[in-house]
């Protein structure tokens, strides 16, 4: 029964990634600088995060420890501990970071968020857990696609953390509204978070090798690379300073 949970859940989230791309250069989900007035059915944006990204890792602890078949393999347990220790920063830690708690986020995007990371939690701890028979042996540590995805992961992490950190000390306590950020990334591109989010789970793709890693990589760039454009066309309008020679989301591309 789980089986063919995961198989449907798992066409689920790629026919979702392709419309959602394609939707995307079409409508941008109205929160953050996208925000559109009158909205009344909001949430403050702590608990708001919280409710969206928490069950990534609540989902995935679950199904780990209570279907995973090969929970206690080594390999596996490692994967569990990488994704937790993500999920920790990314559900815990980066929104009691947040300085501008006085922001709210529309319930549709939090209910969204809701579901996408109960059912991506569950596709890839099942997947770790019980359908990769290749992590059960202990030299996948030692393959090039673990070695090249921990790697992706790495960076793709330090390029998160540093970007948010830049967005964060952009305004002092109390401070509203938008400015433009520098350093880092940022001297090249407009968005360095969504870059390093790509970067990071491309990582998590070759190391896990699944379907259910591979549909999280598909999804976070068709959900990440049009938003990043529709942020860089807003930085270039709304700022006749803004640096001419960054690019949207890719250095020296796009």
């Amino acid at each position: 029964m789980a089986n063919q949970v995961y198989d449907c859940l798992l066409w689920f989230i790629f026919a979702m990634s392709v419309a959602g791309f394609a939707g995307s250069f079409f409508y941008v989900t109205p929160y953050g600088r996208f925000k559109k007035a009158g909205n009344e059915w909001t949430l403050p944006s702590l608990p708001g995060w919280l409710v969206m990204e928490f069950p990534c890792l609540l989902a995935f602890a679950l199904t780990y420890w209570l279907l995973g078949e090969h929970r206690l393999a080594t390999v596996p347990l490692l994967l569990w501990g990488i994704w937790q220790a993500h999920y920790i920063y990314r559900s815990i830690i980066f929104p009691l970071r947040m300085r501008d708690r006085g922001k709210r986020m529309p319930m549709g995007a939090v209910a969204f968020g809701f579901v996408f990371n109960s059912i991506n939690g569950f596709l890839n701890g099942y997947a770790v857990s019980t359908l990769a028979p290749h992590l059960l042996d202990t030299s996948w540590l030692l393959t090039p696609w673990f070695i090249t995805g921990a790697v992706l992961m790495v960076v793709g992490v330090s390029i998160n953390i540093h970007a948010d950190t830049v967005l964060r000390n952009l305004r002092q306590p109390g401070e509203t509204g938008y400015k433009i950020p520098h350093g880092g990334l940022y001297r090249w591109i407009s968005v360095p978070n969504y870059f390093g989010e790509i970067i990071e789970w491309t990582g998590w793709a070759l190391l896990s090798c699944t379907p259910a890693g591979l549909s999280f990589a598909v999804f976070s760039f068709a959900n990440l690379f049009p938003r990043a454009l529709a942020h860089h066309r807003w930085y270039r309008k709304t700022f006749p300073d803004y640096p001419p020679q960054r690019k949207a989301i890719i250095p020296g591309v796009i």
